[in-house]
């Protein structure tokens, strides 16, 4: 049987991303002679297409109903038969914000809901501003707490109802709030309007503890191009002598697998072009192909790998913080490192995206179909082929990040999370000592979350060219 990578590899209009993972690009099924001739821009010739599309790319195109119906509009017919394990394939027309998925990424900020175990009051706990964003432009800043959405006060039973209306809207307000001498009080209430978002900076940082000088990264998405701009921080690395290093994917819901491998050809010891890296395992048609770290970190194009080499730390470990946000590349990152060096992960279980999804879209001329669909196609395996990761990758050293409030700022070294880093680094014991399971605040616990927008947004939206969750 001819790989159908190669295959896809000789179509005119192949490019590969990661969708949350990895996205090609590729030419639409066409039609097959067996169907009937649907009109142009009916429901039946749009769905037509999409179920031909996913027969052939679909990682479970063995399971799909065999007489589903064509009737019902394109999205409704997507969602009604993709399979029941399928959590991040999606359609959308693009350009169509009617159709696209909604999520708190378009204004800037993303939160979590809590129980105050003190009076029983719900809270919203603000976890990351974006820069130059509505949110930005309105004040609100990390550890920022929200008492009220569009007026209603935040309560256990309407806290995800109040997440939708945020998602299901082009504007709303926030009720902000301080806690004061044990009481709660309203201060200020801001307006947001949905805005477009460019890619975010990382923040770098050298720690020094115990003599130990201790490399710490954080950023957002692995955006096409990040391996090249994060050339410059892995020197500064180097020159100040690292010898560990903190890489903080708390939120990161993914990107490109190609920055994701070139930041590893960054960081492990021993590394090497031809080192395989990652497998990808599809369907009968799709078969398996293995890429190597050299040819999965250059694949689009944006970076020389003998550079990455340059910058190399030749580290044996790494530590790794994550929350139920962390999906996709971040994944990728965290299980494929694993065969090079020891992989130490700190803070909560990861979301569980261990898939890769295709961009599928109508290449005829002229174009029949507006619609482009992000199938699963691959699941995504490390050098010694190990993955099934969908139920979350478990951390080695538990820690609620909401253990200290207010949150404190990212990279701060008394930051839970990194703290628990340093402590692992240096060996030395923390007060809320690292070896249980569940880290907590006297006031905000750790099972009392009631709901998290950025776990919730890594579940259902895909990362696009602008990183708009």
């Amino acid at each position: 049987m001819t790989n159908p990578i190669t295959h896809l590899k000789r179509a005119t209009y192949y490019s590969i991303y990661l969708v949350i993972l990895f996205l090609a690009i590729l030419p639409s099924c066409k039609k097959g002679n067996k169907n009937p001739d649907y009109p142009i821009g009916s429901n039946e010739n749009i769905n037509t297409w999409i179920l031909d599309s996913l027969k052939r790319y679909y990682y479970w195109n063995e399971q799909l109903p065999a007489n589903p119906n064509l009737s019902s509009s394109p999205k409704d017919f997507f969602n009604s038969i993709r399979n029941s394990s399928d959590r991040f394939s999606y359609i959308s027309i693009p350009n169509d914000p009617g159709t696209a998925v909604p999520s708190n990424r378009n204004f800037g900020f993303d939160y979590a809901t809590v129980s105050d175990q003190n009076s029983a009051k719900v809270i919203g706990i603000i976890k990351v501003v974006l820069k130059d964003s509505p949110a930005s432009r309105a004040g609100l800043k990390r550890g920022d707490y929200i008492s009220k959405i569009n007026g209603k006060t935040l309560t256990a039973s309407n806290a995800q109802a109040l997440q939708t209306e945020i998602l299901n809207s082009d504007r709303f307000s926030l009720g902000l709030a301080e806690l004061n001498n044990n009481t709660w009080t309203d201060t200020r209430t801001v307006e947001l309007s949905k805005g477009v978002i460019l890619d975010q900076r990382e923040i770098s940082k050298v720690i020094e503890s115990d003599g130990k000088k201790i490399g710490y990264l954080y950023f957002l998405d692995f955006n096409g191009g990040l391996a090249n701009s994060l050339t410059p921080v892995f020197s500064n690395f180097k020159a100040a002598g690292v010898s560990e290093l903190i890489l903080d994917l708390r939120y990161n819901a993914g990107g490109q697998v190609a920055e994701a491998a070139g930041i590893c050809a960054m960081i492990a010891k021993n590394v090497s072009f031809d080192k395989p890296f990652i497998t990808y395992r599809g369907n009968k048609n799709g078969g398996a192909k293995t890429e190597s770290i050299g040819t999965a970190a250059t694949f689009d194009g944006t970076v020389n790998f003998n550079t990455l080499l340059q910058q190399n730390l030749g580290l044996s470990r790494v530590y790794i913080l994550s929350t139920a946000a962390t999906a996709s590349a971040s994944e990728v990152m965290i299980n494929n490192l694993k065969p090079f060096i020891q992989m130490i992960l700190i803070g909560e279980k990861t979301r569980g995206k261990d898939e890769a999804s295709f961009r599928i879209f109508d290449a005829r001329i002229p174009k029949q179909v507006n619609w482009e669909m992000h199938p699963i196609v691959y699941k995504l395996f490390n050098a010694n082929g190990s993955g099934g990761y969908s139920a979350g990758i478990n951390p080695d050293i538990a820690i609620n990040e909401m253990s200290i409030l207010p949150l404190l700022q990212l990279g701060d070294p008394a930051d839970p999370m990194v703290k628990a880093a340093i402590a692992a680094i240096t060996g030395k014991a923390i007060k809320t000592s690292i070896a249980i399971n569940n880290v907590v605040s006297e006031r905000f616990r750790a099972d009392h979350i009631l709901m998290d927008s950025r776990a919730q947004s890594a579940q259902q939206s895909i990362v696009t060219t602008h990183r708009l969750r």
